[in-house]
């Protein structure tokens, strides 16, 4: 439970004015340890029955005024306030309120104005780390003429507790005026009213809410016991948590016999400076960086709110170094060479992969740490949307956000890559960004993880999809029916977004191809020697027709009319043309290749299949223009 507690004083043995618990109220939230601030309020009620308290101290209830020496002068209400850091070692008592007393005749009488509204005596004054409460001790003192130094020596004490203080703040500073101003209104028989709140934290939102309320009652010692109505009261606390109303708390109280004190206590909750990411920058990291130090040295903050702002401090470096890593890379994307491109993407991915660590790394450290879930995770995720958002721009920083979360799920979930085809869809977006080589990769734990990661999902890909046929195609004789197997285990290959797949099945298809090769050599140099025995049939076979034909047309020559010479000399054009293809077949066949590499026999055996057809191509024109002059018995 954090709050003001009031403790009841006696004070003066001959006039005790004691402090009585009339009222206690507890709200029912659940604070939890982020809600580090504490603010009192106090309200003053029935300061008129102050006269009352006084004279039933001089008089007692029945009793007759005794005869004192020393006559009453003044009533002072102070706090006397522990366990406050801001104050170093030393308790420190400030005044809350001081009254003149009159005397006329037998009675006292104060001058209590009823116009008091409200006196915050703390403002969000933080609770050290396992320190739920500021405990208070609330003296009202009835003061004679002969006592009048107890005031001044309370003065004096509490300025040299002051004086203490190697570095006072301002809200201590201010009591040194409030001792003035109570000094002063004494000497001028004024009433004084405390107004310098202990205040840290100037203009600064924080959510705050009522914790607790507590009612005092000042009666003399001889009353035992006061009468407060509660159910009101209650139900008017439960129903306004944030502010309470000095009219309608009197109402809802309803005490007049004597005066009391409404002490409402608020906690309020730890609220961080909120960045933008466009806001982030390593100089504005530093100054919160040391605003937080200067906090925490100063008792401002907790233990526990100190070691998260820290660690957040260090998640927005982290994200600062990847804007400014996208920084360099837009400026210079069209002027850089595709390398130091690559190397640029790589430092943002890099650091949106260190963020996004980062970001689980609190997540699991403080899965049930209040403080974090409560104030400093919601930053962490506006932090990381616009990191998200930052990588949206281009295609490139798509794609590198896109390898990231592959990344994390392969490093999380072994589910995400056990069937091919998720380990193809994990591939292709490790592949859809241009990265620096592996050698560079390898020099960070970021670029470590995308290397090994990847070949472990090849190794797998590849023990699955591809290893049994590639085995197999090795103990495969490469002939013209095993090719297609060839075709089909390329074709697969190349389709694959693995690339240490693709080539180790190059390999062994470059093997086969050596040994398919050797295949159709031999097949080539079978019908190298068919088409030399081709060749060699074919040039005695057309020569001696060729020869024949031209026999015949020295014949027709010398018996025809003139009329026909024409058609004869075309026929010893065409005949002419046989025996220049059976020359040139005649030619090749005998000539041997030099270098028996496929290519080279392949070339030969088509040319020398070519000639073969020519010959009797040739012939069978001749012999369908003039099958007289083709028939030549044993030639034909």
């Amino acid at each position: 439970m954090a709050f003001l507690l009031v403790s009841q004083q006696a004070v003066l043995a001959q006039r005790n004015i004691e402090t009585r618990l009339g009222y206690s109220y507890n709200d029912d939230f659940q604070f939890s340890d982020e809600w580090q601030y504490l603010s009192t309020d106090i309200y003053l009620y029935n300061g008129n029955r102050f006269t009352r308290v006084l004279n039933e101290l001089e008089h007692g209830a029945r009793k007759p005024k005794k005869k004192y020496g020393n006559v009453l002068e003044y009533l002072l209400i102070t706090a006397q306030l522990k366990n406050m850091k801001l104050f170093g070692n030393d308790d420190i008592v400030y005044p809350l309120y001081n009254f003149s007393i009159t005397q006329n005749n037998r009675d006292y009488k104060t001058q209590v104005s009823d116009h008091q509204e409200v006196v915050r005596i703390i403002d969000k004054m933080p609770l050290g780390s396992g320190n739920n409460s500021i405990d208070a001790v609330i003296n009202a003192k009835a003061i004679t003429n002969g006592e009048s130094d107890q005031v001044f020596s309370m003065v004096a004490n509490q300025l040299m507790n002051i004086s203490k203080l190697t570095t006072p703040t301002g809200a201590v500073l201010s009591l040194v005026g409030e001792f003035g101003s109570l000094l002063n209104a004494r000497a001028s028989k004024k009433e004084y009213k405390f107004s310098s709140t202990i205040r840290l934290y100037e203009g600064q939102d924080f959510d705050t809410r009522l914790h607790s309320v507590r009612i005092y009652v000042f009666v003399p010692s001889d009353v035992k016991k006061v009468d407060i109505k509660t159910v009101k009261l209650t139900d008017y606390l439960q129903k306004n948590p944030n502010k309470l109303d000095r009219r309608q708390l009197e109402e809802m109280t309803g005490y007049k016999d004597y005066p009391f004190m409404v002490v409402a206590n608020y906690k309020s909750l730890y609220k961080m400076d909120v960045l933008t990411g466009d806001e982030v920058t390593l100089d504005l990291i530093e100054k919160r960086k040391q605003k937080i130090q200067a906090a925490y040295e100063q008792k401002m903050i907790n233990d526990e709110t100190f070691r998260q702002e820290k660690l957040y401090v260090e998640f927005l470096r982290v994200f600062a170094d990847m804007k400014q890593n996208l920084n360099t890379y837009r400026l210079n994307y069209r002027n850089n060479s595709p390398e130091i491109n690559a190397k640029n993407l790589f430092g943002i991915v890099q650091e949106y992969k260190r963020l996004k660590g980062t970001f689980d790394a609190r997540e699991k450290e403080f899965a049930s740490n209040s403080t974090y879930h409560n104030i400093f995770r919601a930053e962490y995720a506006a932090i990381l949307s616009n990191a998200d958002l930052y990588l949206e721009a281009d295609h490139n920083l798509k794609n590198g956000k896109l390898l990231v979360n592959t990344l994390r799920d392969i490093e999380s979930d072994a589910k995400t890559w056990k069937t091919p085809e998720k380990r193809e869809d994990a591939l292709a977006r490790l592949y859809a960004v241009e990265l620096p080589k592996a050698e560079y990769l390898s020099a960070s734990v970021e670029g470590e993880a995308i290397v090994r990661l990847t070949k472990k999902l090849e190794e797998e890909q590849y023990n699955e999809l591809f290893r049994k046929e590639v085995q197999e195609l090795s103990n495969t004789d490469a002939t013209d029916e095993t090719v297609g197997k060839r075709n089909a285990l390329l074709d697969k290959a190349t389709s694959s977004k693995c690339q240490s797949c693709r080539d180790k099945v190059r390999e062994a298809v470059t093997d086969y191809n050596k040994r398919y090769d050797s295949y159709k050599l031999k097949q080539a140099l079978l019908k190298k020697h068919e088409l030399n025995l081709a060749a060699e049939a074919t040039v005695f076979k057309y020569l001696k027709r060729q020869l024949c034909i031209d026999n015949n047309l020295q014949t027709v020559s010398s018996t025809t009319n003139q009329a026909l010479d024409q058609y004869i000399s075309r026929m010893y054009e065409k005949n002419s043309e046989l025996g220049k293809s059976i020359k040139s077949l005649d030619s090749l066949n005998k000539l041997e290749v030099a270098d028996e590499k496929l290519l080279k026999v392949q070339e030969y055996n088509a040319r020398l299949q070519h000639l073969i057809d020519e010959v009797e191509n040739n012939f069978s024109m001749l012999y369908s223009l003039d099958k007289n002059l083709c028939n030549c018995g044993d030639a034909s």
